[in-house]
């Protein structure tokens, strides 16, 4: 999974058919760097244009449609109208998606403050550790996240340190593109699913 950290001071495209080598993105979003690769593309912090000051900087998921088999093409577009509809202050937001070349494209709330796991590991290495007010207070805005989507009827299933993001100290929710959408008709279980690591077994698909 990716984490929020740099991968390439400046970012370098390949592919002349990727969004991402133009200058200037659905005339909107200039590349500031690469984030990282996940299985289905990769990421960018991205600059919006038309955006408030302070709120500029978001992240740009790319998704190459030409590599993708055409039930993932599915499933990509299944994300974005998962993402629509969540708007939870612990769930990172999203913003737009759209087709860009031969790209699908996803912009998302930026959290500047990185993962779970690699602040987790900043401290194991510096010899430091977290309050006890703090660790309550993640695991309380971690609960509310997980509710608000249990309560739509939407599993995460891949809910772990590396797809939970900080953005100033509060924590939210991430890797949406492994959201399970659970449709209940009686004692019948309709389960759309995305591609997420099916060998973890994530705590919230058993509340």
């Amino acid at each position: 999974m990716l984490k929020f950290q740099e991968t390439a001071k400046h970012v370098t495209v390949g592919r002349s058919n990727s969004a991402c080598s133009d200058a200037m993105i659905a005339r909107r979003y200039t590349i500031e760097r690469k984030l990282g690769n996940g299985s289905f593309g990769s990421v960018y912090l991205v600059s919006d244009k038309k955006a408030k000051q302070g709120d500029k900087l978001k992240v740009l998921k790319e998704i190459s449609v030409g590599d993708l088999k055409p039930n993932e093409t599915v499933e990509a577009n299944l994300e974005a109208q998962l993402l629509s509809k969540l708007d939870h202050p612990s769930i990172v937001k999203f913003y737009a998606s759209f087709v860009e070349r031969d790209s699908f494209c996803i912009i998302t709330e930026y959290c500047e403050g990185g993962d779970l796991d690699l602040k987790i590991q900043e401290y194991k290495q510096s010899g430091k550790v977290f309050t006890q007010r703090q660790i309550i207070d993640w695991f309380i805005q971690l609960l509310l996240g997980v509710n608000y989507m249990h309560e739509r009827r939407i599993l995460h299933r891949d809910l772990k340190a590396k797809n939970i993001f900080l953005k100033n100290n509060l924590l939210k929710i991430g890797e949406t593109c492994i959201l399970i959408v659970l449709n209940c008709l009686g004692a019948d279980l309709s389960v759309v699913t995305f591609r997420g690591l099916w060998s973890f077994s994530s705590f919230d698909g058993f509340m």
